[in-house]
């Protein structure tokens, strides 16, 4: 860890606002518990191709986002202030 390899965000979702910003990506994610962040889903996706060729089962991964589909949050509903986590409602 000391090299810096890992320091740069891996993600290829360029156009996110929370691309570099992993502490607020990882926050989010979490938060919502939709899916996890695109940076560690290589390490599930391993795990999972290994159990469902267990089951007989194939693996089949999810399209990317289209860049066009950013630049239309941008458009429609721009970020005016800097992302700060709200707490979930009971």
């Amino acid at each position: 860890m000391d090299s810096g390899k890992y320091a740069k965000c891996t993600c290829p979702k360029k156009k996110c606002e929370w691309h570099s910003d992993c502490f607020h990506c990882v926050m989010q994610h979490r938060y919502f518990g939709d899916h996890v962040p695109n940076c560690m889903q290589f390490i599930l996706a391993k795990k999972i191709e290994a159990l469902a060729g267990t089951a007989e089962l194939e693996v089949k991964r999810k399209p990317m986002t289209k860049s066009s589909y950013w630049d239309y949050v941008r458009k429609v509903a721009p970020r005016k202030k800097p992302y700060k986590a709200q707490k979930k409602p009971i």
